[in-house]
């Protein structure tokens, strides 16, 4: 089984109050994860977001981050945008919206045969996309 981790499930190492679950779970599946260039994108704002010393920790963490996931990043490629175009429209056809950055990575996930590990399910739960939610089904 491999992941694709959201931004929520990937920040809790560099977070104060970070789940220990998590951290714990993530540490165990560690070679079987990836995630998207769109989530790194998010956590590149969320770290933006910060400043003085908790901006210049996250930099850092994330710099180790992006080195520890070398050649596990997946872009938005042609074939992505084209399990997106119909993953996008089979959800219009069922009356279905789902956020367009949730969308990008679940089109990620599905054409890299991956599960989303995110603790955002609601986002994610819909026809065809594998969602493990790791701060509930930990317990």
């Amino acid at each position: 089984m491999s992941w694709l981790l959201d931004a929520d499930v990937l920040s809790q190492p560099a977070k104060k109050n970070g789940d220990p679950r998590v951290v714990a779970w993530l540490e165990t599946v560690r070679n079987e994860c990836y995630t998207s260039s769109i989530v790194v994108a998010q956590l590149a704002y969320w770290v933006r977001t910060k400043s003085g010393k908790e901006r210049d920790a996250l930099q850092d963490w994330l710099r180790r981050f992006l080195s520890a996931f070398d050649g596990r990043i997946r872009g938005f490629t042609v074939a992505v945008a084209h399990v997106w175009a119909d993953q996008q429209r089979a959800l219009e056809d069922a009356g279905v919206k789902m956020p367009i950055e949730d969308s990008y990575i679940a089109a990620t996930a599905r054409r890299h045969n991956l599960i989303i590990a995110t603790g955002n399910e609601r986002h994610f739960t819909r026809p065809g996309i594998r969602v493990f939610n790791p701060f509930r089904e930990l317990d």
